[in-house]
């Protein structure tokens, strides 16, 4: 039999990687789990990377670290297969040490991963930090930069002793304004951002990068990714306009997490909210509901009318459905012509509840000016007093139950032809 050249190229490979001394390590970009990391990312975290096999990066990685493969994923993709991370990140459980990471996406069929090299850059950081601390190296970056550059002195009393142009540009206040009133900055920052400068002026250890959130002169919000470095009596730092970068980034997030045809929650979104829904009533001891919904005409609404009319099929239905829920009840869009909604059976009778939706999902929907189409739903309903409260169970019963449903429609259908 001849050898399996695919396996020991794989096993030749890692071989390889193994002797780097770099930190290697590759993970599925869908759940963050870790699928193969060589012996220097082990080390880096203190664990066998056997053991590191099938679990999550989360459990490792720094809060810096977090940010920045959050921030890698963002732009990372088959359009954008390698991305440089250029900003130092520490090290989880070792502050004083810092690595720069390049990431590779790898499409793949079982589902994408990526694979991540991380440099150690220790030794340059600290010089650029030292550098930093030189007062005329210092003034001269901060009055060119496009970032906020600040510094504040604690001695005699806490005050701003230098603070860049830029701020005029991105607050809207001169420097000036800054430097004659220290507490111009309580002002406009919100309790998070006063909370940190006053662990910062007590001396207390606070992160080296995050994000906080003023209010400009002309009262608009500006939030300033805030990087920090304590140095002698005090502390420096530098903050950059992220607001845009933020709302877009939020923006992705609900994107992955949302149908975009219907604004509903998707099938991933469905998941976790069904699951927390299910955890609160169980402590609660109160019942929960699934409906499984089906459109039955689609399929012939697309074929005749073509697939914009189908769309707007799509559209109406998930507008009556978000209509029949209330407080913490929710409708998503699974896929394709099928919908579904938990709700509270308690608040009315499940028959009256499908019956209502019945006759809401019965109104012929517009389609253009004169012309309407009727496209009914069958509806499959499963109750946790009856069914349990396992979320795949639950949700097979509904399905099942929608099916039944669907099968009598037929039947009616060709009994009537």
């Amino acid at each position: 039999m001849a050898p399996d050249t695919t396996i020991d190229q794989t096993f030749s490979a890692e071989v390889m990687l193994d002797l780097l001394p770099e930190h290697v390590n590759r993970f599925r970009v869908e759940d963050h789990v870790i699928t193969y990391c060589n012996t220097a990312w082990a080390a880096l975290y203190d664990i066998d990377r056997h053991v590191a096999t099938g679990r999550r990066l989360d459990e490792f990685l720094s809060p810096d670290e977090m940010d920045g493969l959050r921030s890698q994923l963002a732009v990372l993709g088959p359009d954008n297969p390698v991305v440089t991370d250029g900003v130092p990140r520490a090290v989880r459980g070792d502050q004083d040490r810092w690595l720069v990471w390049v990431d590779r996406y790898l499409p793949s069929s079982d589902g994408a991963e990526v694979l991540s090299v991380g440099r150690d850059v220790t030794d340059r950081h600290l010089a650029e930090l030292r550098l930093v601390e030189s007062e005329t190296r210092f003034r001269d970056l901060a009055d060119k930069s496009s970032d906020i550059v600040w510094r504040i002195v604690t001695l005699p009393t806490p005050h701003f002793d230098y603070v860049s142009p830029s701020v005029d540009g991105i607050l809207g206040f001169p420097p000036e304004e800054f430097l004659d009133d220290f507490d111009r900055i309580v002002e406009i920052t919100d309790g998070e951002a006063n909370t940190i400068l006053t662990r910062l002026l007590a001396g207390e250890r606070v992160d080296a990068r995050f994000d906080l959130r003023f209010r400009r002169r002309d009262g608009s919000v500006v939030i300033g990714e805030t990087s920090i470095t304590t140095v002698h009596n005090g502390a420096q730092g530098v903050t950059r306009d992220v607001t845009e970068l933020r709302r877009l980034q939020s923006a992705t997030a609900e994107l992955a997490l949302r149908d975009p045809l219907t604004g509903l929650a998707n099938r991933r979104l469905f998941d976790q909210l069904l699951a927390t829904e299910l955890a609160r009533t169980e402590r609660l001891d109160t019942p929960l509901a699934v409906a499984y919904i089906d459109l039955d005409r689609l399929k012939r609404v697309n074929d005749r009318f073509g697939h914009g009319a189908g769309d707007l099929v799509l559209q109406e239905a998930a507008r009556r459905l978000s209509r029949m829920v209330e407080g913490s009840d929710f409708v998503a869009r699974l896929g394709g012509d099928e919908f579904a909604v938990v709700y509270d059976p308690t608040l009315a009778s499940v028959a009256d509840w499908t019956a209502c939706l019945d006759r809401a999902m019965a109104i012929p929907i517009p389609i253009s000016d004169n012309m309407s189409v009727e496209c009914t739903a069958s509806i499959g309903v499963a109750d946790t007093r009856t069914e349990g409260r396992d979320p795949l169970k639950l949700l097979a019963a509904a399905d099942r139950a929608m099916y039944a449903v669907k099968k009598s429609h037929r039947a009616s259908s060709h009994a009537f032809g």
